[in-house]
């Protein structure tokens, strides 16, 4: 019975005072692995950030020379702001891939981005110069991001992410978008080289696709559609009337942004046209009213 009672407190610690042994040195080695996570998950957010700028700069390069802008692109602040969005780019992708919820995402972009935020008000105020405030921004920017993680520990520390790679291979409206995009800056240029007419076409394939797919269904629907086009042909009309002016530019401008919301609302209720559509357009109508209004302010 003695040797029964001693194999039974070999095999389970837990007996005559087991569990407090066990935990004392386990304890350590979770808190530590914790610690590590939390570090490696910082690095690597710090490697994609400025993965980010490298490898979206030559992409501005190409922007500002398509829509005529270099000089507006030189700028310090506006330079600054670039930068914080390469980086807010790259680290929304990387997070989403390596399974992040949104709220983190969206919390670790508004830590990279408020160092900044701040810097560029005392820089606009002449507080600061530009060397500092890049300098500075870029410091301040690692303990930002850090206190972001801390927000949400067990995010960093406890689980296993992996990659979502489906969601990546999805992404494929996104590309064609940006290929529409710089085949329209190519060939037209930004501002008065972006026909008016273009709010209004996109507008037109709405009607035009769901009445070939059946997909516009009931009263209300049909009215929305009718209603969008009566909008956004009025838009196009009052920017062809102003073309060549400041404020054509930007009723053009405004006429995009317009029609991004108009697809998002699509492709959220998954109505009238194909989702990837609807994708596609969004990252083409806003990017192109950025083109467009970057041309009209930089000229």
């Amino acid at each position: 019975m003695a040797e029964t009672t001693a194999e039974t407190t070999t095999a389970h610690p837990t007996i005559h005072g087991g569990t407090h042994a066990a935990t004392h040195h386990i304890a350590p080695t979770t808190r530590w692995r914790k610690v590590l996570r939390f570090h490696a998950h910082l690095v690597e957010m710090v490697v994609v950030m400025v993965l980010g700028m490298m490898l979206l700069a030559p992409a501005w390069d190409w922007f500002g020379a398509a829509v005529g802008i270099e000089a507006l692109l030189a700028r310090p602040d506006v330079g600054a702001v670039v930068m914080v969005l390469d980086m807010v780019a790259a680290m929304t992708v990387w997070m989403r891939v390596r399974r992040h919820g949104w709220p983190a995402i969206w919390e670790m972009n508004a830590a990279m981005a408020a160092p900044f935020a701040v810097l560029l008000v005392l820089f606009w105020v002449g507080a600061v110069g530009a060397g500092d405030m890049m300098l500075w921004g870029h410091v301040l920017m690692v303990p930002a991001m850090a206190g972001a993680m801390l927000l949400r520990p067990a995010e960093y520390t406890e689980h296993v992410h992996g990659f979502d790679l489906v969601w990546l291979r999805e992404r494929w409206p996104v590309l064609v978008g940006l290929l529409l995009l710089v085949g329209t800056l190519a060939g037209a240029g930004a501002g008065s080289g972006v026909p008016t007419w273009l709010v209004f076409a996109m507008a037109l394939v709405y009607p035009v696709v769901g009445l070939l797919r059946n997909s516009i269904r009931g009263r209300s629907m049909v009215l929305l559609q009718a209603a969008g086009l009566a909008v956004f042909g009025g838009i196009s009309l009052l920017a062809g009337v102003l073309v060549g002016q400041d404020t054509g530019a930007y009723v053009l401008a405004a006429g995009l942004v317009g029609h991004g919301v108009w697809d998002a609302f699509h492709h959220r209720a998954n109505a009238v046209v194909w989702r990837w559509y609807a994708e596609t357009c969004i990252v083409y109508d806003v990017l192109l009213a950025a083109a467009v209004l970057a041309s009209t302010l930089g000229s």
